[in-house]
């Protein structure tokens, strides 16, 4: 009969307790993965539906602003290079607005990523706390 010494048992504990935390450690990883990828799947829909309303409107628009330019021109024909000159200025200023509210926006930090960096801060903290208590 053999006997296993104590230095032995414990090499297995250990090395047992190092896999465990490994398994632990990628487990928590492919989460946060898998987390971060679900967000990205989500904004990527988000983006693709607010960009096909956005083109689908705007093209609404500019279609009627041009017919009511037309309408408004041939009511005022003996006037229609002030009519023109006019709602060329409104939209030309129109366009600014745009741009500078484009730029404004496009200035602001995105909020993509904010769930996965606060499970990714909540991870660090509890291990942070279970190291010193093992410390």
């Amino acid at each position: 009969m053999t006997q296993s010494t104590g230095g032995e048992e414990g090499r297995e504990g250990l090395f047992s307790s190092l896999k465990n935390l490994l398994a632990t450690l990628l487990a928590i990883g492919k989460t946060r993965a898998e987390l971060l990828i679900t967000e990205l799947e989500e904004e990527k829909f988000r983006l693709m539906s607010l960009w096909a309303r956005a083109i689908g409107a705007a093209f609404l628009l500019a279609l009627g602003v041009v017919m009511l330019v037309c309408s408004i021109a041939l009511a005022f024909w003996e006037q229609r290079v002030i009519v023109f000159g006019i709602f060329a200025v409104v939209f030309v200023g129109g366009g600014f607005l745009l741009l500078r509210s484009l730029q404004r926006q496009a200035s602001q930090p995105s909020k993509m990523f904010k769930a996965s960096l606060a499970e990714l801060e909540t991870d660090m903290a509890q291990l942070r706390r279970y190291r010193n208590r093992s410390e």
